[in-house]
């Protein structure tokens, strides 16, 4: 429908689900996206899928474009502007406009580091600010496993990486501390006039704090920065959960993806268990290890249309690749959850491994 942005590696477009008629958003590589990216775009999906229900926007496919060598993945679309925007932008509703969205943001990244993860990348333009006025962290494809001492940046915006990053250190929990303060000082640089005298003291103060040279100085977590910032502005927040990962998900995947990556023409392989066990978690990391292989791949999820039949669901992602009679070759046909398939459907799958997908 609209493209939304356009970097190096890749753009960024707002579309249209044939299949469930909702608005998405597409991050597709360039056709000469190298490894790294490839990776970044990786890291991005699995990522936001360990923190579904969490605020962050749920990934809904990864793979390969029909006919192209460009990865995508496709994720719910988070409609509104970048705070960097907001924060240059003629004021609405004053210090409410950046306030809520920064503080709103900042319980997110203490979701994520709970979760064992760090972002990578804080930065203005990578929350976006919806209608509602709520901050939502988004481009989390230099996101890394937070490890004791650190972990090694992927990519750094200067102007918001702390001091020690830029000599070579690893990333901490306090060198994101410190880009939310760069964050926060953007702000109150360029709205401080928003706020009242007192209000303003001590939002600078906690900037100035959080942005200290020396690491042990700076809060020491960004949930302590944002109580200091909701306690300064009388703010009240949307309060998230915590993130329970699928126990094991990551050893499974791995015998998953490697189980199907010896299946023959034809052959098949069914993933059993009872309700929230986690095959659909199972199925989606499978998918993302193919589409990272380049691997031919369809997904066919009946549960997400109320629009077509499974027999259109059927025939829509197979004639991307050729139709059941003709499937490109080493097509792999992921399915969720095929007891649900009326009859026709499943007969388009059998056509389509008579001849040769998996």
């Amino acid at each position: 429908m609209a493209r939304l942005g356009k970097g190096g590696g890749g753009e960024v477009w707002a579309v249209k689900d044939k299949v469930t008629g909702r608005e998405l958003a597409l991050k597709v590589l360039a056709e000469d996206a190298g490894e790294a990216e490839v990776m970044a775009l990786v890291r991005e999906a699995v990522t936001l899928s360990g923190l579904e229900g969490l605020g962050v926007p749920k990934v809904l496919a990864f793979g390969r474009l029909p006919g192209s060598a460009r990865r995508y993945l496709v994720r719910e679309l988070v409609d509104g502007r970048s705070l960097e925007e907001v924060i240059h932008a003629p004021s609405r509703n004053g210090a409410e406009d950046w306030l809520r969205p920064f503080a709103s943001a900042a319980d997110q990244l203490t979701v994520l580091h709970r979760a064992g993860l760090l972002h990578g990348d804080i930065k203005p333009a990578n929350v976006i600010v919806g209608r509602d006025g709520t901050g939502t962290l988004v481009d989390l494809g230099l996101a890394t496993p937070w490890r004791e001492g650190g972990s090694r940046a992927r990519g750094l915006t200067p102007k918001y990486a702390a001091p020690e990053l830029l000599i070579g250190d690893p990333l901490t929990v306090r060198a994101e501390v410190y880009a939310l303060g760069a964050t926060l000082k953007d702000a109150l640089n360029a709205r401080k006039s928003e706020l009242d005298a007192t209000t303003r003291a001590t939002l600078a103060k906690i900037a100035a704090r959080a942005t200290e040279d020396e690491p042990s100085a700076r809060f020491p977590s960004v949930d302590e920065l944002a109580s200091a910032l909701k306690s300064a502005t009388k703010l009240e927040t949307t309060s998230y959960g915590a993130a329970w990962p699928v126990i094991g998900v990551d050893a499974a995947a791995q015998n998953l993806a490697a189980d199907a990556g010896v299946l023959g023409p034809g052959q098949g392989l069914a993933i059993v268990g009872p309700r929230r066990s986690g095959r659909t978690t199972l199925l989606r990391r499978l998918s993302w290890s193919l589409g990272v292989g380049g691997t031919p791949l369809a997904n066919v999820e009946k549960g997400t249309s109320d629009l077509l039949s499974s027999r259109e669901i059927v025939e829509l992602e197979l004639g991307a690749w050729g139709g059941a009679d003709s499937p490109a070759k080493e097509l792999v046909i992921v399915v969720d959850d095929l007891v649900e398939l009326e009859d026709d459907a499943k007969e388009l799958l059998r056509r389509a491994a008579q001849n040769g997908a998996r």
